[in-house]
């Protein structure tokens, strides 16, 4: 692996109780897209417009490209969560990895349709925690975690929850997300927490 790949990335693939989390690769381009096509109407309320506004095939190599420069840079941390039958059961994410005296990341996620409600989004959320909070150079080594949801996307504030995450608040037209500028509950949780099992 190259010498400008952070570190961490030696550590994976991180195994959770029934998938994978690893970087997304060239191979997965074709269940990308299918993941995509299947979980459609799924995604497009929590994404912004311009996700669907591209063939698909487009948005994976964008995305592709965003693993491997955050990688490099180390600004992201851009996962997939693959099943033992290679399927892609869901994407896990910390992005604007700041170090300094922040020491934070923003986590986000996005189950398949196809294994929505089977528990498989909490796994990986908090497989990314453990990577999120294990000291560097196998983990990054941060100190607190964020996750800004949109109130009406349940599903993903019940991951949050089960991952303990604490609610910190309301960010007014935080983002324009599907076209619209729409509301975030802001959720966070840090090292001491987490390192404390105190997830539920």
């Amino acid at each position: 692996m190259s010498e400008k790949i952070s570190p961490w990335m030696e550590a994976l693939p991180w195994r959770a109780a029934r998938l994978t989390l690893r970087p997304l690769c060239a191979d997965d381009r074709a269940e990308f897209v299918r993941v995509y096509q299947v979980s459609r109407t799924l995604f497009e309320p929590w994404l912004p417009a311009s996700s669907f506004e591209q063939p698909l095939e487009q948005l994976f190599e964008a995305q592709l490209a965003r693993c491997v420069r955050g990688a490099q840079e180390g600004t992201q941390c851009r996962l997939v969560g693959v099943l033992d039958d290679q399927r892609i059961a869901g994407f896990f994410n910390l992005s604007e990895i700041v170090r300094g005296a922040f020491q934070n990341a923003y986590a986000s996620w996005s189950v398949s349709a196809d294994v929505v409600g089977t528990g498989l989004g909490t796994e990986g959320a908090r497989v990314l925690l453990d990577l999120a909070f294990l000291p560097r150079p196998h983990g990054l080594g941060l100190h607190r975690v964020q996750a800004n949801i949109i109130p009406g996307n349940r599903a993903s504030i019940r991951i949050a929850e089960k991952a303990g995450f604490r609610y910190e608040g309301l960010a007014k037209a935080y983002l324009k997300i599907n076209g619209q500028w729409q509301d975030h509950a802001m959720y966070a949780k840090i090292a001491e927490e987490h390192n404390a099992g105190d997830a539920p």
